[in-house]
This record gives C-alpha cells, structure tokens and sequence, in this order.
C-alpha cells in the first residue's frame, strides 16, 4: 500500500471513530435524559417538556453516528447462506456486485433523505412540543452521514475483498 493511501486510510479511521465517539456521547445523553424524565414525571410529577422530542432527535444521532463505524469495521449483521459453497474466486466477484448494489440503493435512500428534506423544509414541519425543525434531522443526520456510510462501507469492502488474502 503506498504510504498516501495508509495516511488516508488512517485519517477515515479517524474520522470513523471520532463519529462512534459522538454517538457513544449521544446514546448516553439519551439515557440520562430517559432517566431524569422519569424521575420528573413520576417522582416530582413534573414532566420535562419536550423530552419526547428530544429523545427521537437523540435516537437519530445515536443511529447514524455508529452506522459508519459498523460498516468499516465490518460489525453489521451479515449473512452467510452460499458463500461457503462457491469457490473464492466467484465470491469476489459476488461480494463486489452486492457491494455495488448496495451502493445504489444506498444512494436511491439518500436522494429520498435529500428530497423529504427538501419538503420539510418547505412546508415548516417541526417536532411536536418544542417545535424543532424536521428538516435539520433529514439533512443533517440522514443525508450526509448515509454518504459517509456508503462512501465507507463499499471501498473499505473492496478493500478487504481484493487486497486482503
């Protein structure tokens, strides 16, 4: 591997791991916030306004922010049926036309995030009590960071398709 490739290779790492980071963070926010909004409501009889809200904001950083590193890292759930019945050449290839294929997909979800954003925005839709808007979630959390996870995922699988033996 030329030392170029190992410096960017290192640098996505990077920038994979400081996003599970984040999304330890807000998984942890998350169930802070579950807890103290339990203990308001119940205890105190006081509810916390817009802990709903919040909460499935959370829940989509939480998601999208660990999606990344599962795909680099290889942690996501994968299904095994024929692979072990082709020969390893074959396998390549098969891995490499469902990678590209998920690839596209991938993309199709992508442009769909964009486009739903697009008419959040448009027509103002918002979270129920505290009145954030839709859009940002769209845009912010879904868009860009399935970019990320496909432009990671299916390079860092050709990768370890081909290249690793």
């Amino acid at each position: 591997m030329a030392p170029r490739a190992g410096r960017s290779v290192r640098l996505v790492d990077r920038g994979v791991r400081f996003l599970a980071f984040l999304g330890g963070l807000a998984l942890v926010w998350l169930m802070g916030l579950t807890v103290v909004a339990v203990i308001m409501r119940y205890v105190f009889g006081a509810p916390i306004l817009g802990a709903q809200d919040i909460s499935e904001m959370s829940l989509v950083l939480v998601a999208f922010l660990g999606l990344a590193y599962s795909g680099w890292t290889g942690a996501h759930i994968a299904v095994d049926l024929i692979g072990g019945m082709l020969p390893p050449g074959l396998t390549r290839w098969t891995d490499t036309v469902v990678r590209l294929i998920g690839a596209g997909l991938m993309a199709v979800v992508t442009w769909q995030t964009v486009r739903q954003g697009l008419d959040a925005a448009a027509y103002g839709e918002a979270t129920n009590l505290v009145e954030n808007p839709s859009h940002a979630v769209f845009h912010g959390g879904g868009a860009r960071l399935r970019c990320l996870y496909g432009g990671i995922v299916d390079p860092g699988g050709a990768r370890r398709t081909w290249c690793v033996r």
